[in-house]
């Protein structure tokens, strides 16, 4: 380990860093404030069969030139909010089936950035977006967006900007260009939001932003910028007449086909997700006999820590309606504190089996390990009664054979019994002009094998009407494997102007506390403070923009011994030419590691450094490059050198191929072996991936695309650990203890969206991971993982939307 005076100096480093950077900060300028409130928005009402507007695009219906315009937009990135280079012309039309939104967006032809992509995948292009809150109160939105060839996106919104794009709407949208510039046409049907009930008249609020690529600007109305606190409950009103939705029943039957070519098994499935909207503010969803996780693949990944990864949820059925059981910025999907703390994780639905625990067994194949279980079914209330939001959700996973192989290799049958899981929420909004006050408890139960799982929590949120002060926390408690824990997290936001923010977050939870049955948390029994100091300028000259960040992080074991502390700096600068370079330095001092030797110990840390470098070239142009390089010490006292370079090639609109390469070379790196031991390596890891996509158009897509970690890691020196705390070397291991692991997934997917959230899947999918030792090149570990995959399978998937 390194010596306390190698320590002090790096302490003293950092700090006088932090100072140099903060006071080369300089006085921002005058405070930006908001402009003043736009006046309601009443657009035109229609009888839904006088009004025939075809969702092209074009605005060429004689009644756009009728509706009135508005233009109010301003610059807010950067956030100068200035008059903007081009106008935007916005107008509104409803039906009591829904809004029309149509907008012109002047620009010069030649500068128009026009790229194809997957529905919700966010790449540099022109765009426009739209946030409807159906509340008008600022309580939950929806927002849309048309990227300039057609590609469309969207997702949900909660207070205050907590952005999602876990949710899709069959809504319509298309893009064209014109000799003015180009244009959107959008068609939101109020049945699939959800709505409150109202009186004569009802007003909702909306915001509408649009993007210029070639400038890197995005204008908005009303001018929002993130960096200032407040958003939906700032929204502009929209004025309507009594639109009361119609009841909606929706129908999604689908069919799939799916062969194995590793066991040479052909399986069919037929199901159905169901909706029903009986009231405006009330849908129940059931799903019968599902097919999930056969056209979507998670990024490879080699953990070798004690900590869990995390991975999103991609499927339709438990993403619809999740934004009530948002509990807390860590559960929205965009927490920068760290990882996300979640109540309820879907992913743990139809995840694979615990495996059973038996003295017969010395092992389970890799197959059974990843097999996914099959769900009976699921279904979920969700609906609004005035203040009050709430939501219900249940699920049921079928039985699982799994086959285990004892000391001889002969195989035994085991039937693991399925997963039962519930979960309800109710929280009460309370929205007083621009300030926002909520109360909600959530309740959450996992009937296993064993011992059942169950999570309470209550949670609070406030908003000041000033929007200078906004804090959110949430109290839990779990009862699991018969201990009872419990938990408190908050977290405060402090913004004195705009492009300053202060954002506070806070951590006490006890040895017991398991949110893991149903939700995600990383670990417990911990204290933990952690602060962030965010500054954004856009009023320094041969500067697009510069961000600051500095963060400060300092969390203790209930012993009170430190296990996770560190201080760091970032800048990044966007110059006037749209590249961009950042620079990130970090100091981590002497903690304990209390969790990495699987409960057999804790053992001391050394201090370490961190310094990262990157630039990106513009990544409007048909050609962007981007480049990462970083040095930092590993846990005793080795180095670790680590690169990226990543090339994205757009020759047109319709395609686009995207290579990475990642390379990492990690001296003295720690590896757990097993009771008290662990072993340092020097290692190296490649990480190669690519990604081409063709699209025939906006809705049909041929993608390929394939990623690789291999990693090779050669024995240096071998450590135990005292009980002191200490690491001290061991005796050298008879057998060798050098490895290698390489983990791959490719897949080739067509896909044909045939109507909205109707499509057609055609997946080749092959791929899995491989753990041997250190004798094999990485080309050869590459292609024994071709050859001898744990995922090799072809899946056809039709699902079609029926109904309102």
């Amino acid at each position: 380990m390194k010596d306390a005076g190698t320590s002090t100096t790096w302490h003293r480093l950092v700090v006088l860093a932090a100072l140099l950077w903060s006071g080369c900060s300089g006085p921002h300028a005058a405070a930006l404030e908001p402009s003043s409130p736009l006046p309601t928005v009443r657009p035109r009402h229609f009888p839904v069969d006088e009004l025939d507007i075809r969702i092209d695009g074009r605005l060429e219906e004689p009644v756009w030139a009728t509706l009135p315009v508005h233009d109010e937009y301003r610059i807010i990135e950067p956030d100068t909010l200035a008059a903007p280079e081009y106008r935007t012309e916005l107008r509104f039309a409803y039906t009591d089936r829904g809004l029309y939104v149509g907008v012109m967006a002047h620009q010069d032809p030649e500068t128009l950035v026009s790229r194809i992509s997957q529905r919700d995948q966010r790449i540099s292009r022109d765009d426009i977006s739209i946030t409807i809150d159906p509340t008008g109160s600022g309580l939950y939105g929806y927002w849309f967006t048309v990227g300039l060839g057609g590609t469309l996106l969207d997702g949900t919104v909660v207070p205050e900007r907590n952005f999602t794009n876990q949710w899709d709407g069959p809504w319509f949208g298309a893009a064209a260009e014109n000799e003015e510039g180009w244009s959107v046409e959008m068609f939101l049907p109020w049945s699939m939001m959800a709505m409150p009930e109202s009186g004569a008249e009802r007003t909702i609020s909306f915001y509408t932003s649009r993007r210029v690529a070639h400038l890197n600007k995005r204008y908005a109305m009303p001018a929002l910028p993130r960096t200032q606190p407040q958003f939906m409950s700032v929204l502009r009103p929209l004025a309507l007449g009594d639109v009361q939705p119609k009841r909606q029943r929706t129908f999604y039957p689908f069919s799939a086909a799916t062969y194995d070519a590793r066991e040479g098994d052909f399986e069919s499935k037929l199901g159905s997700d169901i909706y029903l909207r009986p009231t405006s503010n009330l849908q129940i969803s059931a799903t019968l006999n599902p097919d999930f996780g056969t056209v979507a693949q998670d990024d490879p990944v080699v953990n070798l820590s004690a900590f869990e990864v995390f991975f999103r949820e991609r499927r339709p059925f438990f993403l619809e309606g999740q934004e009530v059981f948002v509990s807390s910025p860590r559960a929205a999907g965009n927490y920068e504190g760290g990882p996300p703390v979640l109540l309820i994780n879907t992913r743990r639905i139809g995840a694979p089996p615990s495996l059973p625990n038996d003295d017969r067994i010395q092992s389970f194949s890799e197959v059974d390990r990843q097999r996914l279980s099959d769900l009976v079914g699921a279904a979920k209330v969700t609906g609004q009664a005035g203040n009050l939001r709430y939501g219900v959700l249940t699920a049921l996973e079928r039985d699982t054979e799994v086959t285990g192989f004892d000391a001889a290799g002969q195989g035994i049958d085991f039937q693991v019994k399925g997963k039962r899981f519930g979960a309800a929420r109710v929280i009460r909004e309370v929205s007083d002009g621009a300030a926002y006050r909520a109360f909600g408890g959530m309740f959450t139960a996992v009937g296993k094998p064993g011992d059942d799982g169950y999570v309470g929590a209550l949670d609070a949120h406030l908003l000041t009407d000033d929007g200078v002060w906004k804090l959110d926390g949430q109290a839990m408690w779990s009862q699991a494997n018969d201990k009872r824990g419990t938990g408190l997290i908050g977290d405060l936001v402090y913004t004195p102007r705009q492009g300053r923010i202060h954002r506070l977050g806070f951590e006490a939870l006890d040895e017991n506390l398991d949110l893991n049955d149903f939700g995600f948390l990383r670990r417990n029994e911990q204290v933990l403070i952690d602060y962030r100091y965010e500054e954004t300028r856009s009023d320094l000259e041969g500067l697009f923009q510069r961000r600051t960040s500095l963060r400060t992080r300092q969390g203790w074991a209930l012993d009170g011994k430190y296990i996770s502390s560190g201080f760091f700096l970032d800048r990044n600068w966007t110059f006037d030419d749209l590249n961009e370079a950042r620079i990130q330095l970090g100091y981590r001092p002497q903690r304990w590691d209390d969790r990495n030797s699987r409960g057999n110990g804790a053992f001391r840390i050394d201090d370490r450094g961190v310094l990262e470098l990157g630039y990106n070239t513009n990544n409007a142009l048909p050609l962007a490059l981007g480049v990462d390089l970083g040095m930092r010490h590993e846990d005793l006292q080795g180095l670790s050198y680590d690169g990226r370079l990543g090339l994205t090639w757009r020759p047109n609109d319709r395609f686009t191929a995207d290579l990475g390469l990642r390379y990492a070379d990690r001296g003295e790196w720690l590896v757990y072996r097993s009771g008290r031991d662990f072993t340092t390596y020097d290692a190296i890891e490649w990480r190669p991936e690519f990604t081409v996509d063709y699209f025939f158009s906006a809705r049909q897509q041929l993608r390929a695309a394939m990623q690789w970690v291999g990693v090779k890691a050669s024995e240096q020196q071998f450590y135990t650990i005292r009980f002191d705390g200490d690491l001290v070397q061991r005796p050298t291991p008879l057998d060798s203890e050098d490895f290698a692991v390489s983990n791959m997934v490719f897949q080739l997917r067509y896909r044909w969206e045939i109507a909205p959230l109707s499509d057609l899947f055609v997946v080749y999918t092959r791929g899995g991971s491989l753990d041997q030792t250190q004798d094999r090149d990485f080309r050869a570990l590459l292609a024994d993982n071709f050859e001898d995959p744990d995922t090799d399978q072809l899946v056809v998937l039709l699902r079609y939307r029926l109904g309102s």
